[in-house]
């Protein structure tokens, strides 16, 4: 490992303490400062759960840092009796004062406003210096319809866009009747879609404008092999800028440089890495005419793309010389409120596609603390405001999270607290206790069960990074040529 990348790795480790553990800190220090504020007694300050690494005691309380890296609480025994999940306790807790209805609501909801008070203060960042995004991320545009897709029980079978007669150019005005102003919209919209026809088929429902032409189609989406999503086979339309060329091959002989946007190859115009591609992909040997632009002047080349062999087990590709196709990067300067809002928004059609009957999306493809935190790393090393806006949405989502009337969580509390109000009495606390222990129980094994999934999928996709960079060769223009496909939806 040179200094370069260990630098970048200790940074990213850096970047997910303070911002993963940050995150969860924040979230208990607004049940803290609610619960000296409102005098209620506070025994433990914890970040993470179980037993302590490290602790000290200062005016009374407790503060520690826990081995289980699964959130982290303040021990308040007036509000909830969490001996079972939070560790035995020094006093009796018969002999403190009850506190009142407002007391317990201000107290447990004041962990999710600190999120949101946090997120706000991220998004004000994000507001001024803007919030990377690109032409391809903006773009509502299909540059490129795949012929066929992996589904889940590996079949090889036709793409859904391509059968249900989308085309390349068509701009997506709304998916299942939402609106759709980006890409990461669509890419959304697609993959939380429950929605199914009459014959009991999956169906997303895409309103399209072709030719100045509002049109309707429904598309029966597969599950895919990686993740097991909903996917229907199309990539987004932009203008793609050339990233670089590799000396002495046939672009790079025809005096093409790196800026230079492709616009089209003999007929066909490239509004996609993918299209690129395939454009080329049958041929090798034979002259081909690129539409290009310069400084906002168009002009054409003829090359001819070469057969070269791209990996130890013989594959071969039709090559240009073209060291990948790009957008034109951007910033996106929305207020506060519009980024909150937009966050919102995605967390409760999430949850919508979670608890839906039809939907595709279980609990195994959440995201739990490793994923967060391994996505949290490979960001911070490469952008820190992509970072930021990661962590705006991991705020906003623990804020509405733990506000579910779910036992154990804060709005678990509220609706203990607010039962007992309604009732004019105290709910039995043998009754609380049995059901927060049960549900702690539950949640810690829906944890290790993400926990699982999310480490299988990280292992999967490493070893896939490694065996392809392992299998890689050298090619003869001078510096191995990278794969130049494009994902798609």
């Amino acid at each position: 490992m040179n200094v370069s990348s260990l630098f970048s790795s200790s940074w990213g480790i850096l970047m997910v303490v303070l911002f993963f553990g940050g995150s969860i800190f924040v979230h208990e220090l607004g049940h803290f400062l609610a619960a000296k504020w409102r005098g209620l007694h506070i025994e433990r300050f914890s970040i993470g759960f179980g037993p302590k690494i490290i602790g000290w005691r200062r005016g009374g309380v407790e503060y520690r840092l826990s081995w289980l890296p699964l959130g982290g609480y303040v021990a308040l025994p007036q509000l909830a009796d969490m001996r079972g999940v939070e560790g035995g306790s020094s006093i009796d807790h018969k002999a403190l004062p009850p506190i009142s209805y407002a007391d317990k609501v201000i107290v447990a909801v004041a962990g999710a406003v600190f999120n949101i008070i946090f997120a706000a203060i991220l998004a004000s960042i994000l507001f001024y210096t803007g919030r990377p995004s690109s032409a391809e991320q903006a773009s509502t545009e299909i540059g490129h319809l795949s012929e066929t897709l992996v589904n889940v029980d590996g079949d090889t079978v036709p793409a859904p866009a391509r059968a249900a007669g989308l085309q390349v150019g068509d701009i997506i005005k709304s998916i299942d009747g939402r609106p759709i102003r980006s890409w990461a919209n669509i890419h959304e919209a697609i993959a939380l879609s429950y929605g199914k026809n009459e014959l009991g088929e999956r169906a997303i429902d895409f309103t399209i404008e072709r030719d100045s032409e509002i049109l309707h189609f429904e598309v029966n989406p597969i599950l895919s092999k990686r993740n097991e999503i909903r996917q229907v086979g199309i990539a987004p339309g932009y203008k793609t800028y050339i990233r670089g060329v590799y000396p002495n091959s046939p672009v790079d002989k025809a005096g093409i440089k790196p800026g230079d946007a492709l616009l089209a190859i003999d007929s066909t115009p490239i509004r996609s890495p993918a299209t690129y591609a395939k454009s080329i992909e049958h041929k090798v040997g034979q002259a081909i005419t690129l539409i290009l632009e310069r400084d906002g002047e168009p002009y054409e080349a003829v090359i001819t793309p070469v057969e070269k062999v791209i990996s130890k087990d013989g594959e071969t590709r039709a090559m240009t010389g073209i060291y990948r196709l790009v957008s034109a990067p951007d910033l996106i300067h929305q207020t506060p409120w519009e980024q909150l809002k937009e966050i919102f928004a995605m967390t409760l059609r999430t949850l919508r596609s979670l608890t839906h009957a039809n939907s595709d999306i279980g609990i195994k493809q959440m995201s739990g603390p490793v994923d967060i935190a391994n996505i949290l790393y490979e960001l911070a090393r490469y952008d820190m405001l992509t970072t930021l806006w990661f962590v705006t949405i991991i705020n906003v989502s623990l804020a509405v999270f733990n506000l579910l009337p779910i036992p154990v969580l804060d709005g678990g509390h509220i609706a203990f607290a607010t039962i007992a109000k309604l009732r004019g009495k105290p709910l039995n606390p043998n009754f609380i206790a049995s059901t927060q222990g049960s549900f702690m129980i539950l949640l810690f094994g829906l944890m290790i069960y993400i926990t699982y999934h999310n480490i299988s999928r990280i292992a999967r996709d490493r070893a896939e990074r490694k065996e392809f960079e392992e299998n890689a060769v050298s090619i003869t223009f001078e510096d191995p040529v990278p794969t130049e496909d494009s994902t798609v939806e």
